[in-house]
């Protein structure tokens, strides 16, 4: 008998797929237009770019958090200072919570995860919007 959770469709799958097909993600996203004085508004992100490729592939949004917070804590540190920083899935960003909820940490730590978190949910609701727009864009073809 199979798992249920082996044909679960998460987001975080269903959004490189997306991207990877839509002309009108690549168009809108592959400049810094999120987050930018004229641009989409963001509360976590500043002139930020969505739709990247490396050697043909296109990058997964949700991998782009590790780069994000490597940025922001200075080129130094090594990724598993990275790592306890950033939520990049659904589970690593429940378990995140619960520290918040259940843990007592420093007021850094709580900032950091806090930070974290706001940037992992900005991105899953992001995540939407940009999927309904690539499958509009495709109905309007």
């Amino acid at each position: 008998m199979k798992n249920p959770a082996q044909n679960s469709v998460e987001i975080n799958k269903v959004l490189p797929a997306v991207m990877k097909t839509s002309k009108f993600l690549r168009e809108k996203y592959c400049r810094p237009v999120y987050g930018a004085t004229n641009g989409i508004p963001s509360k976590n992100y500043k002139d930020f770019v969505w739709w990247r490729s490396e050697n043909g592939v296109v990058v997964a949004p949700y991998d782009l958090l590790k780069d994000a917070s490597k940025r922001m804590l200075g080129e130094d540190v090594d990724d598993d200072e990275v790592d306890d920083v950033e939520i990049a899935e659904g589970g690593a960003a429940a378990a995140a919570f619960s520290r918040l909820q259940y843990e007592r940490l420093d007021e850094i730590t709580r900032r950091e995860i806090k930070d974290a978190l706001l940037r992992y949910c900005e991105l899953d609701t992001l995540a939407m919007v940009m999927i309904v727009e690539a499958w509009r864009a495709e109905l309007q073809r």
